[in-house]
Parts: C-alpha cells; structure tokens; sequence
C-alpha cells in the first residue's frame, strides 16, 4: 500500500504533468497545492490521521497560489515574457540599409540576416548600405537612426 504524503506528491506530479497536455496553467496549481499537502502530511502526524485536513489544506493552497500567483507566472509559461525581452535585446546593435528611409517613407533594413521593415525619426533619410543602429522596435518595425559609430568615424566599424 502507498504511503498517504507519496500519494499526495504522486498526485501533483502527475497534475503538473498534465499542464502539458490541457494547456492553461491552471491544473500547475492544483499539483503544487498536492506537493504542498505531501509534505506537510509527511512532516506532521496530525495532518496525516486527518483526511479532511488534508482535503482542506490541498484546496486551500491550491486556491490561493492560483489566484495570487498565476498572474505573474503565465507569461513566463507562456513564453511572452521571452518573446517581449527578445526585442529589447536589439537596442543599440548595428544593421544596414536595404531600401531608402525617409522621416516619411519607411525602408527595409538588413539585421541578422534578414530583411526587415524600419522606419526612422531622423530629420535626414537614411540612405542604402549606410550603417544604422536600432532604437527599439514597434510592432514589426524597427526604429532605426543614423550610427554613431559612422558618424564619429567617418566609416564602417564593422570593416
């Protein structure tokens, strides 16, 4: 026979699991909140001889780090935390004109490989093959300005 805190534990094991395959990360809290009642029923005897203590504490836990932490946790499961931090790793890197921008008129730069759409706030166009550097991105553009680098330079630092 299994011991009651190993099935307490087995259980939110297995409801963890199952976050995987019914997506929403809800059921993550219903496990953690069994993990939790695992524990407590192996250290303490008291909780152990009482199953609707055990009961109570499982829904009680479960309950509140759903509503208290979900929030914070789903992006990160999510991935959107990722994705959102991505884009700020490309302030400040360098990429090259493709296509004219103009304060007006956006272009195409190349960055990483590949072509992108950016547009500038400059007061001057960014012509082709001139060196840019990013500024942030909005939406799928990038926001670009005239490097520094080339202007302190006169050239390509990169060459």
């Amino acid at each position: 026979m299994i011991s009651i805190p190993l099935f307490w534990i087995l259980l939110g094991l297995i409801l963890i699991g199952s976050e995987f395959l019914i997506p929403g990360f809800v059921i993550f809290f219903f496990g953690a909140g069994a993990i939790l009642t695992g524990a407590l029923t192996a250290i303490l005897p008291v909780i152990r001889e009482s199953l609707p203590l055990q009961i109570l504490i499982w829904a009680g836990s479960s309950g509140l780090s759903l509503a208290l932490l979900r929030k914070y946790f789903a992006p990160i499961f999510r991935g959107s935390l990722l994705s959102r931090s991505e884009d700020r790793t490309a302030i400040g890197d360098k990429a090259h004109v493709l296509e004219r921008i103009g304060p007006d008129q956006p272009g195409r730069i190349q960055y990483h490989g590949t072509s992108w759409p950016a547009v500038t706030y400059d007061d001057e166009p960014l012509e082709k093959d001139q060196s840019v550097e990013i500024m942030r991105k909005e939406g799928m553009n990038f926001v670009v300005t005239r490097s520094i680098m080339e202007d302190v330079f006169g050239e390509d630092s990169e060459s």
